[in-house]
């Protein structure tokens, strides 16, 4: 498979993504976040449709967090996740960031611990979902 090419989209560009892998029960605009304006949002597309995304929150000096990084059941397991993770610590880097967070949600550990990022903090649950704090040390 060809490396995919990676955009940066805009916020509402996400939403229905991200309702569609994360929350099916929300509307579209339900699933916008606070600070999805100042956060960089990354995609990739195939057939003219955003099958993968990721927004990219600046948080602190040197801090990043990843959110809502989503992509279509028909398209997983085909390396888009970690072209677009891939894309997303390299932005981090060529900025000076020192550290990523993202909140994973248990079943997706196994594909960040591949990633280098290691666990911290307790399990904790939102909306019937399970989830733990995950880091990437970059210095």
């Amino acid at each position: 498979m060809p490396l995919p090419t990676i955009e940066q989209i805009r916020p509402v560009d996400c939403l229905a993504l991200r309702r569609d892998v994360l929350w099916p029960d929300l509307t579209a605009q339900q699933c916008a976040v606070e600070g999805d304006e100042q956060a960089r949002h990354f995609g990739i597309h195939a057939d003219g449709q955003l099958v993968s995304c990721l927004s990219l929150f600046e948080i602190a000096a040197a801090s990043f967090q990843i959110r809502k990084f989503a992509t279509a059941s028909g398209f997983q397991q085909q390396g888009l996740g970690t072209a677009l993770l891939t894309h997303a610590i390299a932005q981090v880097r060529a900025q000076g960031g020192q550290r990523i967070v993202l909140n994973a949600r248990t079943s997706a550990c196994a594909f960040y611990a591949r990633h280098g990022f290691s666990r911290f903090g307790e399990v904790s649950q939102r909306d019937g979902v399970s989830f733990v704090s995950m880091g990437l040390d970059l210095r």
